[in-house]
C-alpha cells in the first residue's frame, strides 16, 4: 500500500499525531489504478465532472510519471470512481 503525502508533508508532526482520511488518499495497487485511469474514455468520467481535456491532460501526466503526485481535483474524482468500481466487483 502506498501512502501518499503531498502538501500536508510541511507538517507532518501534526500529520502523524492525528490523520485525517481527507489528506490522504491510499492506493492498493497504483499500477492497477493507472492502467485503469489510462483506458478510460472521455464519456466514462464526463458525468463526473472531469472534461475530455482534462482527461487528456491528466493520462498525459501519468505516462510522464507525474499524474498520481498531487492531489488535483481529477486524481480524488477518479480515486473515488476507482474504489465504487472495484467494490462491486
Amino acid at each position: 500500500m502506498i501512502r501518499y503525502i503531498g502538501k500536508e508533508s510541511n507538517n507532518l508532526e501534526d500529520n502523524l499525531t492525528s490523520l485525517d482520511d481527507t489528506d490522504y488518499l491510499e492506493y492498493e495497487n497504483i499500477e492497477d489504478f493507472k492502467q485503469w485511469i489510462l483506458s478510460l474514455k472521455p464519456k466514462d468520467v464526463r458525468d463526473k465532472g472531469i472534461s475530455e481535456r482534462g482527461l487528456r491532460i491528466f493520462k498525459q501526466k501519468i505516462k510522464n510519471g507525474k499524474g498520481l503526485k498531487n492531489k488535483s481535483k481529477i486524481v480524488r474524482i477518479l480515486f473515488e470512481y476507482y474504489k465504487s468500481k472495484s467494490t462491486k466487483q
